[in-house]
């Protein structure tokens, strides 16, 4: 195909030419019923000039309440979710509870956190932690009690060795 300037154009180009004519063919198209508004003329297109329903004031009124009972309950139900949520868990949990008696939260804020809780009876959880023998002690102060101890990173180090047994 010679098109103009005595250009040649392979098979592939010669498609990919008439794709392009075709594209701005359409586009050309379209901004001209853009342009000219003709668009509006075809059914469904036109502004909407007539509701399926006007409303009146009780169903204005009867709205509002059906609106405001929602919202009521939407934020019962979320201040209920947060009276019972759990410290660290999305429920009670499975494999039991080693806390002591003394579980105060005591609102204090904090100039870099904001506003945060104090756990007043941590220190006896962690103690009682401490002493039971069936609570994981995977802390890093339990692991350095029984020998487990990770050497310092260095920079660029090829690997990381793991000082427990992997299984």
């Amino acid at each position: 195909m010679v098109l103009g300037f005595d250009q040649a154009f392979t098979p592939e180009q010669r498609a990919a030419v008439l794709v392009c004519a075709a594209m701005l063919s359409v586009v050309a198209v379209l901004l001209l019923l853009w342009v000219t508004d003709i668009y509006r003329l075809l059914p469904g297109w036109g502004a909407v000039r007539k509701f399926d329903h006007s409303g009146h004031e009780d169903l204005r009124v009867a709205q509002q309440l059906i609106r405001e009972h929602v919202e009521n309950h939407e934020s019962q139900s979320a201040n209920k979710h947060y009276d019972k949520i759990q410290y660290g868990a999305i429920g009670r949990p499975t494999w039991g509870v080693c806390e002591s008696a003394d579980k105060r939260e005591t609102p204090i804020y904090d100039p870099t956190y904001g506003e945060c809780k104090m756990r007043e009876g941590f220190s006896e959880t962690q103690k009682m932690r401490a002493e039971c023998e069936w609570w994981g002690k995977d802390e890093p102060h339990f692991m350095a009690q029984r020998g487990f101890v990770q050497p310092p990173l260095t920079i660029n180090e090829r690997y990381v060795g793991a000082s427990q047994r992997m299984v």
